[in-house]
C-alpha cells in the first residue's frame, strides 16, 4: 500500500496460508490457490516450510513452479541453522538453475530467527491460521528530513492504521497490524534515496551504518503507539531499489557491506544475485 500525502494507493492484495504440512496434497492446494488468486487479482504465499518438516525435493519444486506461489523455508532459529532445511533451501535453488527457472528464486526466502506474522513476501506465514488483515506500506518519498522524521513517520503509520482498522471492521475480521518496514519499489520509491536525503550521506560511504541504525531507531520509536507486526525496519533488497543498484555499480555497495549492515537491519541479505557456481557457499 502506497501512502502519499495522506492518501493511499493499493499496490497489491495478498493471501497468505499457514505452514504447509508434508501430508497435504500441497501441489493441488497451491494450484487451486493460484487459480482463485489470479481470478480475484491477488498474489499468494501457499508454500511455507517449517523446521523439521520433510519434503521431497522434486515434488516441492514442481508445485512451486506450477502454482505461481511464493515459498519460504524456515532454516534456523537465532542460535543455529537446521541442517535439513538449509540443505533443502540450497537444493531448491540448485534445482531451479538446472531447470533454467532461476528467475523464480526471487519468490523464495530463507527465514532465520523466529517465525513472524508479516505481509512481506516471500516470508509471509499465516501463524495461527486466522482470518485477519495486515498491511505493508510504501513510504520512502514521504520522509523529508531528519528534523521532521518523527512527525513524518507518525503521520504515515496513523494513516495506514486507520485504513487497516476500517477494512478489518467492515469485513468482520481481525486487525493484525502494520509491518512498518521501510521498503523500496523499483525506481519510484528508493530507501537509499531517503537515507541519503535525511542524513546527508552517500550510501555505502562513511556514515552509512550509523544512518541505517538511526533510521531504524526512529521507526521503532514512532511505531510504539501503533499495532505492528513483522520486521518493522529498514529493508535493503538490492534487486528492488534502483538507487541501491546504482551504488553497487559504483563500487560503494558490496556483498560484504550488505552482510555487515545486518548488524542494524536484520531482514538480512535480500534479493542479491549469486552466481550459480557459488550456491554451495550459501550455507556458510
Amino acid at each position: 500500500m502506497l501512502v502519499a500525502g495522506g492518501g493511499i494507493e493499493i499496490r497489491t492484495w495478498r493471501v497468505t496460508l499457514p505452514f504447509t504440512e508434508p501430508s497435504w496434497d500441497f501441489e493441488e492446494l497451491s494450484t487451486i490457490m493460484h487459480k482463485v488468486s489470479a481470478d480475484l487479482g491477488y498474489i499468494h504465499a501457499s508454500l511455507n516450510i517449517a523446521m523439521e518438516s520433510r519434503f521431497e525435493l522434486n515434488k516441492l519444486v514442481n508445485a512451486f513452479i506450477e502454482s505461481g506461489s511464493y515459498l519460504s523455508i524456515w532454516v534456523g532459529n537465532f542460535n543455529e541453522l537446521n541442517e535439513y532445511n538449509t540443505e533443502l533451501f540450497t537444493n531448491v535453488l540448485k534445482k531451479l538453475v538446472e531447470l533454467n527457472q532461476w528467475a523464480l528464486s526471487r519468490r523464495i526466502a530463507a527465514l532465520i530467527g523466529d517465525a513472524i506474522l508479516t505481509p512481506y513476501y516471500p516470508d509471509s506465514i499465516n501463524l495461527g491460521n486466522n482470518h485477519g488483515i495486515a498491511l505493508s506500506i510504501l513510504y520512502p518519498s514521504e520522509l523529508s528530513n531528519e528534523r521532521n522524521l518523527r512527525n513524518d513517520l507518525t503521520r504515515v503509520f496513523r494513516t495506514a492504521e486507520d485504513i487497516g482498522k476500517e477494512i478489518a471492521s467492515e469485513l468482520g475480521i481481525d486487525y493484525l497490524g502494520i509491518d512498518v518496514s521501510l521498503s523500496p519499489w523499483g525506481g519510484e520509491e528508493s530507501v537509499v534515496n531517503a537515507i541519503e536525503r535525511i542524513y546527508g550521506i552517500r550510501f555505502g560511504g562513511p556514515g552509512t551504518l550509523s544512518a541505517i541504525y538511526k533510521l531504524n531507531k526512529a521507526i521503532w520509536e514512532a511505531s510504539n503507539q501503533f499495532k505492528v507486526t513483522g520486521f518493522n525496519e529498514v529493508m535493503l533488497p538490492l534487486a528492488e531499489d534502483e538507487q541501491l543498484k546504482a551504488r553497487a555499480r559504483e563500487g560503494l555497495i558490496t556483498f560484504s557491506k550488505l552482510v555487515k549492515y545486518t548488524m542494524t537491519c536484520v531482514a538480512g541479505v535480500d534479493m542479491v544475485p549469486i552466481p550459480s557456481s557459488q550456491l554451495s557457499l550459501i550455507k556458510a
